[in-house]
């Protein structure tokens, strides 16, 4: 009983955080292409879509390499009312093949992560004194846990974009923008989801004997999140700073949009 129990905390102790910034992810996405739309209609999805969906799909395609599956079709921008759709990536795959099946899961997940990694270098391009602060006050927060080394990063990050000599230059601006484009479009669609639950079973299994293995030699919850935060330290700070970069997007839109009436209904 001890073991399962303790199984259940490490399993949900890895889990959490990843699982905590996809569903964040997707729901300031939402509240960015509902409010766009509801003042400008579904064609304001196109002001962001042009650079934002690209990415999307190029993420969808490059782990579709990582684990070899066939690229059947693919529109990087091919937006459609009707649908809604804005781009898609059609891929097969054998059918029992483990290392194939596993791939579905990181394919359906991979705008989130292309979509991170795009928002970090464009804060490099624009701030780069950001993200050095932004690893720095990770390295310095690990010793007092995961909440204070979150708390650290959006800090840093918000302080040095934020800061007074930068609000006034056409810099932050264009970042911003940039920022909205990527972030407004980088949470996985519904077929996305759907596609990364043929390999959920595989991942879920791997992570579920993995934590089993730690809890049968000893290792507790303690030791688990001080292990995650010395290891994964960097991925974490990439993950805060993705949240920080894609509120600011949605702040933003909710601010300027605030002037405007709402014109159009949208689909729940």
């Amino acid at each position: 009983m001890n073991l399962a129990i303790e199984t259940i905390k490490l399993l949900a102790i890895l889990l959490a955080p990843f699982a905590l910034f996809a569903i964040v992810i997707h729901l300031l996405e939402q509240l960015i292409q509902r409010r766009l739309a509801e003042r400008f209609g579904w064609n304001s999805v196109l002001w962001t879509g042009w650079l934002g969906t690209p990415i999307h799909e190029l993420s969808h395609a490059l782990m579709c390499r990582v684990f070899h599956h066939r690229i059947d079709e693919i529109a990087l921008f091919e937006p459609d009312q009707r649908s809604g759709r804005l781009g898609f990536v059609r891929h097969s795959f054998k059918s029992g093949n483990w290392y194939q099946e596993l791939g579905n899961f990181f394919i359906g997940i991979a705008p989130l992560m292309g979509g991170s990694v795009v928002l970090v270098v464009l804060l490099w391009l624009f701030f780069p004194g950001a993200i050095e602060g932004a690893f720095a006050a990770s390295k310095e927060a690990k010793v007092d846990g995961p909440l204070e080394q979150l708390v650290a990063i959006v800090s840093s990050v918000s302080e040095e974009i934020f800061a007074a000599k930068n609000l006034a230059t056409g810099r932050f601006w264009l970042f911003v923008y940039f920022v909205l484009c990527v972030g407004g479009h980088m949470a996985p669609s519904p077929s996305d989801y759907e596609g990364a639950s043929r390999g959920v079973y595989l991942v879920g299994g791997g992570l579920l004997l993995f934590t089993v293995g730690l809890a049968a030699t000893g290792t507790d919850s303690r030791s688990m999140v001080e292990g995650m935060i010395g290891i994964l330290g960097p991925l974490f700070a990439i993950l805060a700073i993705t949240i920080v970069l894609c509120a600011l997007a949605t702040g933003f839109v909710w601010i300027v949009t605030a002037a405007f009436p709402q014109r159009f209904t949208t689909r729940r």
